[in-house]
């Protein structure tokens, strides 16, 4: 059956700018990925909040929101409360919260954080499954599309704007 999509306009009290980011935020919490860093890292009993976890998964979503750093969390994402929703949250904390669980942990939530997205990355990561026996995995770390011989080793034919059928080269990991 061929249902034709229906387009409605309807007033919206709430705006994001991180759409994308609203989506993986769904995505993470329905698939539940982020687990197994939940259940490695312990923090100290006595912190200056409850949950501190959330302090360290409001510092990711601001790298993912492209925060440069721990001051710009406050008016670049604790503001969006659509991006707050779409992560489970009310709301983000405070940069100045965020700074102190940062301050709090020590080498060993280091070593937990190490641990845990080791873990993610045994399962869902495709290296894994990579046959390293057979074939190296090719890593293009050439972003800047200058020119190579085409004779240079490893240099395959890309697409660089503006520069049809010039030639890069790939490097081996």
């Amino acid at each position: 059956m061929n249902t034709i999509p229906r387009i409605t306009a309807v007033r919206l009290t709430e705006s994001t700018q991180y759409a994308p980011l609203c989506v993986l935020g769904a995505h993470v919490r329905h698939q539940d990925l982020l687990s197994p860093i939940l259940s490695r890292m312990e923090f100290p009993e006595r912190m200056h909040i409850k949950e501190p976890w959330n302090a360290m998964h409001d510092l990711w979503i601001s790298i993912l929101a492209g925060c440069r750093s721990v001051s710009q969390v406050n008016t670049k994402i604790r503001p969006d409360h659509l991006l707050a929703k779409a992560w489970g949250r009310d709301r983000f904390h405070e940069q100045s919260t965020l700074a102190r669980v940062l301050d709090a942990c020590t080498e060993e939530q280091v070593a937990q954080l190490r641990t845990g997205v080791e873990a993610i990355s045994r399962w869902i990561g495709q290296s894994g499954q990579h046959p390293w026996h057979e074939k190296a995995l090719m890593v293009d770390i050439d972003l800047t599309g200058m020119p190579a011989g085409r004779k240079a080793e490893g240099s395959t034919k890309g697409y660089f704007s503006g520069k049809r059928g010039r030639v890069a080269v790939s490097f081996a990991v």
